[in-house]
Order: C-alpha cells, then structure tokens, then sequence
C-alpha cells in the first residue's frame, strides 16, 4: 500500500504515494487507504467481519477482524490474505520474539502467527475473554488482561504457553494493560472497579489467587485504558470526565476535570494531550485547546506533534497537528476505528 498501488480500488496511476494512513472502517468491514500528508482517498480494500484494530508486519498490514476466526492481511499491492486463527475474536496485536499475538476475546486464546509465512503457529489459553497486550522489552514474557476472569495472564513467549495470573482483586475486569518503560513493574486497569492495580512483573503463580497486587488506586468512572512511563500512570476516566495523574507506585499527583468522556492521552512534544470522546477537540492536561471537526474515539501519534484521530460516530478521519489545528478531515466508511502508518 506504499508507492504507486494502493490497492484493488486506489487511484491506478504512477504518482507516487510516501506514506499512507490505514483505518479499519468497523461498520462497513473495509481497510480505507489515505494520503496521510494530503487526506486524499486512495482507495478501500475489503477485509473480513468488523476490523477494529491494525498493525504493520513484514510490509503488510495485518487487521484484526473481531467478527472472524482470522485474521487479514493486506500486502502492499491490496492482495488479501486470511490467517486462521481458529476461535472467534480477534482485537488487539503484540510482537514478540518475532511472532505476531493477537488476544481473541471470544476464544479466550491467544493466537500465535508466523509473519512471515503467514500461518498460525500455535494457540495459548488464557483468562477469558482476553483484551490489551503488553510486552516485556526482552521480548520473553507478554501479559494479557483478562476481562471475565479479573486477572492478567502472564505468557513466556519461548515456551508459548501461560506461566502464572496475578489476580487484580475480586470482581475486577482488566481492560488495559501495560508495563513502565524498565519492564519492571506492571498495571492493569480494572474497569468495573474503577481502579488501577500496579505489580511487580515476575510475581505470581499458575493460582491467580497466589499473586496480590502491589499497589492500587482508585480512578475515574469507567475507567478503559492508562498510560505508563518512567515515572508516572495516566488513567481517563471515562464515566466522570476526569485524568487521574499517579506516581509509578500509584500515589495520587493531580486529578485533572473538565473533560466530558476521555478515552487516551498522548504525550506529544512533552506535554500530555488528552482525547475526548465527548467533544470536538483535543486538550492538554494543562487547559491548552486544538478544535477538531468532530469528537475522536481512537488516536494513532504519526510523528511532528501529529495525530491521526478517528471520528468513530461521523465517520470521518482528521489529521491533527497539537500545534497548529486540524490539517485536514476526509469522509471514511461506516465507524473508522484503530488505524496505522504504512
């Protein structure tokens, strides 16, 4: 989908293409392909059963269609190809030791694709109903959240197979996952619980119930995703309109309000910037405003303090520059969801 095809239905002509924004469009199960300097359209490129997410592989890009058992994958000249991954589901993709994992919820498994091949190469159990993914920077040990089952599966990925569970506390659903930038230390958002659990990775055991957390904090409402760094946790809270700002072992720095529905924060140019699913704009932690064309449920960081924002309610697609505004917007296929770079 680089240089001068951009795919089955893109422009048919020798212009050249430098980089292009990939935008699984949910209700109308189509990959829309755009010019990401420009928003010109390129083309679409049929995919399977509601693509929610994607990511890059080997020069393809590889959708996670939550309404098959495969997965697609899109070479850059639009040829489809489908990998099995043999249960319902597929949502979320982690690379690790080579291999691509993608969590199917509906499965309760993870699936293990060879990128190069394009062949499933195994399946791993996990906690039902698994969601995000993290993976530790050496590459061994991968941790899934576990919406049903209230845990996060610890995986070794030479082995394949489910090492330990650190539970995150009765009645929890883990949404997001994620691991400081050392791989030290882990957190896992509980959703219905409105909190964030912290644990030390290495900790826990095959018995969920033999790894307590190490820290916990309340958060907002609703809570669905965080962002951890060297030094610090951000947690929207999407029920209260609130960003809870946490030192690495959970202890409150700053509740930020004012926000109607905050779905993620980026950090851009060392300021954090907030989404807001409520409202037509992004905004910093710190009140600063960039308007945008409608409100944005899902983000991709493009580079030079851009943000490639889908209008999931509009379907529309917008390129945002925190420092100058929006740079342009395109219609797009019914509900544009996760996109990516190729």
């Amino acid at each position: 989908m680089t240089g001068t095809d951009a795919g089955p239905e893109g422009r048919g002509d020798d212009a050249p293409v430098d980089r292009v924004l990939a935008v699984p469009c949910e209700g109308d199960d189509l990959l829309a392909l755009f010019a990401l300097d420009t928003g010109e359209r390129l083309g679409e490129v049929p995919v399977g059963s509601h693509p929610v997410h994607a990511t890059t592989c080997r020069g393809r890009t590889v959708v996670a269609t939550m309404g098959e058992r495969a997965v697609t994958a899109v070479d850059p000249n639009g040829e489809v190809a489908r990998v099995d991954t043999g249960v319902l589901g597929p949502s979320h993709f982690a690379t690790a030791n080579g291999e691509l994992y993608v969590s199917c919820s509906a499965g309760d498994a993870l699936a293990v694709i060879d990128p190069e091949s394009l062949t499933l190469v195994d399946r791993v159990a996990v906690g039902a109903e698994p969601h995000e993914i993290a993976v530790a920077p050496s590459g061994d040990r991968l941790y899934a959240g576990s919406r049903r089952e209230g845990v996060v599966d610890v995986v070794d990925t030479g082995r394949r197979e489910r090492v330990r569970a650190i539970d995150a506390g009765p009645d929890a659903r883990v949404q997001g996952v994620a691991l400081a930038p050392d791989g030290n230390r882990g957190y896992a958002v509980d959703q219905r619980g409105a909190r964030v659990v912290a644990f030390d990775v290495g900790e826990g055991s095959a018995s969920p119930a033999a790894a307590p957390i190490r820290d916990e904090a309340t958060v907002g409402a609703d809570p669905y995703d965080l962002v951890a760094t060297a030094d610090r946790v951000l947690v929207p809270g999407r029920g209260d309109g609130v960003v809870h700002e946490l030192d690495r072992s959970l202890k409150p720095i700053a509740v930020h309000e004012g926000f109607s529905r905050p779905v993620d924060v980026f950090d851009i140019g060392g300021e954090w910037w907030v989404l807001d699913a409520g409202a037509a704009g992004l905004r910093s932690i710190d009140g600063a405003v960039v308007e945008t064309p409608a409100p944005g449920l899902v983000a991709t960081p493009v580079g030079e303090g851009k943000l490639a924002v889908s209008h999931y309610d509009d379907d529309r697609v917008s390129l945002v520059d925190i420092g100058s505004g929006t740079v342009w917007t395109a219609t797009s296929p019914a509900y544009p969801f996760g996109s990516v770079v190729v």
